[in-house]
């Protein structure tokens, strides 16, 4: 399912990672420790502004299948890249 950024916005977030200041690999990093948290079916939003996080991410989660990306919501320089657990 695809998400407007109006929808994701007012999804219930269950675990916010701060990654702001953080490159990769460590914002990839950070988003992982996330979905370990996360019990299956929580969604977990990493707040970054890293902009190469919105792409690698995304990509690592579909590769691993332990989380759907839901989308991305930019705020000017600041990325919101939504994950729900499988």
């Amino acid at each position: 399912m695809s998400y407007t950024p109006e929808q994701l916005k007012e999804l219930s977030v269950d675990i916010t990672i701060d990654a702001i200041g953080e490159v990769c690999p460590h914002t990839l990093n950070m988003a992982l420790d996330g979905l370990k948290k996360a019990q299956s079916g929580q969604i977990v939003v990493e707040i970054t502004d890293h902009s190469i996080a919105t792409k690698t991410i995304p990509a690592a989660v579909r590769m691993n299948k332990k989380a759907e990306h839901l989308g991305t919501v930019i705020d000017g320089a600041r990325y919101s890249i939504y994950l729900k657990k499988r």
